[in-house]
């Protein structure tokens, strides 16, 4: 089959799941793509990878910017049309914030490539079944209905104990007003898909003032400390509100079971 001059031809085996990383990140890095791409299995040469990217960003389907934030690594988002391409193969649509321009604040672009090495820590767990991203939360919600109560930066589920164990994630980098935990409290509490709920927080300060500021809230939330999550995951202790008992998550999750963390690469129910 001949293309028209200028245009591409996109693979599903390896095109596509790349563009699906980036728009479910918003803003990735080069190093952070390849490595989900590697764990994936759809990807193994960095050369091929390289020049793989170069291609999607010289056709406009990947917008790349060089940001000082970022390490000196090149940072990644999907332009519109990027999006309208993977839309046309069946893949949710959502207004993306995942776009670079003047207004882009570096502390959500920071937010967001944080967010992936929480993402590549449990894949390298192997406990990992399943991650749904906020733009397919926010999908589901809008569009399909019977979604959640809240918009959480994931919905994660995990193997433990020989069951798997779905969770909500929220990375809190900075605080917000106080005025917005009421409305947070009172989603959390009304979340029926939902029985744990997990914050990780930059430092201890942060952990305290969620703590606190979440304390009546009716559903225990569990807080962690994000660079102990990257090292231990699932391991990682927590503090939860209503209680001074120091658990690891993976006993929250697993209700208390024995646990012996078993990964599986393929997800085995639905969420």
């Amino acid at each position: 089959m001949r293309y028209r001059k200028g245009s591409i031809a996109l693979s599903t085996t390896r095109d596509y799941p790349l563009l699906r990383q980036v728009l479910d990140s918003g803003f990735i890095t080069h190093g952070q793509l390849f490595e989900f791409l590697r764990l994936d299995h759809y990807l193994f040469s960095r050369n091929a990878f390289n020049n793989r990217v170069l291609r999607l960003v010289k056709h406009g389907l990947l917008m790349r910017r060089d940001l000082p934030i970022a390490n000196h690594e090149s940072v990644y988002s999907v332009t519109p049309a990027g999006a309208s391409r993977l839309a046309g193969t069946g893949e949710y649509c959502t207004p993306s914030s995942g776009h670079f321009g003047a207004s882009t604040a570096h502390s959500s672009i920071d937010h967001s490539l944080e967010l992936n090495e929480i993402h590549l820590a449990l894949k390298r767990s192997g406990a990992l079944l399943h991650w749904m991203s906020e733009p397919a939360i926010r999908s589901r919600n809008d569009f399909a209905g019977g979604g959640y109560w809240k918009y959480y930066d994931a919905v994660v589920v995990v193997h433990l104990a020989g069951r798997d164990c779905k969770f909500a994630l929220e990375y809190e980098r900075t605080p917000k007003a106080t005025r917005h935990y009421a409305f947070i409290r009172e989603r959390i509490e009304q979340e029926t898909a939902i029985t744990h709920f997990l914050y990780l927080v930059p430092n201890y300060d942060l952990l305290e003032f969620i703590a606190e500021k979440l304390s009546r809230c009716k559903r225990a939330v569990n807080i962690g400390l994000l660079r102990d999550f990257l090292q231990q995951t699932l391991a990682l202790s927590v503090r939860r509100t209503g209680s001074h008992a120091s658990l690891t998550l993976a006993n929250v999750l697993s209700g208390g079971r024995d646990v012996r963390q078993t990964g599986s690469l393929f997800p085995s129910i639905a969420v």
